[in-house]
């Protein structure tokens, strides 16, 4: 499994790079920072859970990685901008950001709170701006670094009571490939990753833990269930990495094949009438 291979791989592609990334403290996040860390990197980890952060300390230390924790919301944009300046001066350099603090709140267009829209913005967007204008501004005099985003497939396809959160992934695709242009003749890449369904404590708060509700969900992808934090945090790598040195720009969908399939109602394939595909 996919797991596995990450416990297992000798790989130090991130040997003594300095990585920030958002949201660490569950899911995607927590499985990203302990990549990179088990890949040699010193990982800054932030979250607005700091005891969840902490247990992810002794969990890295424990496997020889190098992670510091820090509570810190990223809706608060000088917190965030004065945590990737003071890494950056305390380590004297920044590598690769992370942008995956997460901000999920659906509803449908008639109910949902303008409110409620702006926060789906805010976390998915607005820290992101904030975030990234402070990694460039270290990034390009220096002349290396590589940002990747968490998007959704949210972005990518339309579905009911996801109008806010997939308009606000929709803006930071866009917004990363102008960034990318910036970026790229500073030898500065930035990339987004598109995770379909994921099994995270969000995916279950989503379901409301039902595993009828969450059985459905899976089985209308095509590979018939959902990706593990672990298989997400192994492309967000590869995107963080040198081994993807030449690109940027790019949104790298995670999804099982979700977002190619052409959903068609199911029928009895041995019913067909065979004439029809002479007509």
């Amino acid at each position: 499994m996919s797991n596995k291979v990450g416990k297992t791989m000798t790989r130090k592609r991130f040997q003594d790079k300095v990585a920030i990334v958002t949201g660490a403290s569950m899911g995607i996040g927590r499985a990203i920072a302990k990549q990179l860390a088990r890949e040699g990197a010193i990982v800054i980890g932030c979250a607005r859970r700091k005891p969840k952060l902490d247990e992810l300390v002794a969990a890295i230390e424990q496997e020889g990685g190098r992670f510091v924790s820090v509570g810190l919301d990223v809706g608060d944009a000088d917190a965030f901008r004065q945590l990737i300046e003071d890494t950056a001066k305390q380590y004297g350099r920044l590598d690769v950001l992370i942008n995956n603090a997460p901000s999920v709140i659906g509803g449908m267009l008639v109910e949902q709170s303008f409110e409620d829209w702006k926060k789906n913005f805010g976390a998915g967007l607005d820290s992101v701006f904030v975030g990234m204008q402070a990694a460039f501004k270290i990034m390009i005099p220096q002349k290396s670094g590589s940002i990747v985003n968490i998007s959704s497939v949210s972005s990518l396809r339309a579905a009911e009571a996801s109008g806010a959160y997939g308009a606000s992934k929709a803006a930071l695709n866009h917004f990363s490939a102008c960034a990318a242009m910036e970026g790229a003749p500073h030898n500065v890449r930035v990339n987004v990753v598109a995770p379909g369904a994921v099994d995270t404590p969000g995916l279950n708060a989503a379901t409301g833990k039902n595993a009828a509700v969450k059985k459905v969900i899976c089985d209308a992808i095509p590979m018939k269930r959902a990706a593990t934090p672990e298989e997400v945090a192994e492309a967000v790598c590869f995107l963080a990495s040198d081994d993807a040195s030449f690109i940027t720009a790019t949104i790298l969908p995670v999804d099982g094949g979700k977002t190619a399939q052409m959903h068609v109602p199911q029928f009895d394939l041995t019913n067909l009438d065979n004439q029809a595909a002479d007509r």
